[in-house]
């Protein structure tokens, strides 16, 4: 395991989305991780992409804004941050008035429904941390 993958394994155990009970109490391997900061979201999907080969049309995106804030302006901006089309994001989440409009970028989250991609970072993140398999 390189520098590279142990960082992008530690935004996932840190920032990520782990396994839950969906609507109907079975459990969701969604792969995820949110944050606002773009680096963070760019890294993660090098890695996604690059190193567990998930192809881009796979990738759904998610904001969150505060009322106030220009939507089409954020959404383009995370659009190139990301490399995913627009038409592959949720639909945006408008909080009520924050205490920052128009100097966040918002909170960004992207997701990859994949059990055996879940099921893979679980083992590698599992390595790094020194734990038996699951």
């Amino acid at each position: 395991m390189d520098i590279f993958e142990a960082i992008c394994l530690t935004l996932w155990w840190t920032e990520g989305t782990k396994a839950r009970k969906g609507r109907w109490k079975s459990l969701i391997y969604s792969v995820e991780i949110t944050n606002t900061d773009s680096i963070i979201i760019s890294t993660f999907l090098k890695y996604l992409r690059g190193r567990m080969g998930v192809q881009n049309e796979r990738i759904k995106v998610q904001l969150q804004i505060h009322q106030g804030d220009n939507q089409e302006e954020l959404e383009s901006f995370w659009e190139q941050v990301t490399n995913v089309p627009r038409n592959q994001f949720n639909k945006t989440i408008i909080r009520p008035v924050g205490q920052k409009v128009g100097k966040s970028k918002g909170t960004c989250k992207i997701r990859v429904h994949d059990k055996a991609l879940y099921l893979e970072l679980a083992s590698r993140l599992d390595k790094l941390r020194g734990v038996g398999h699951r």
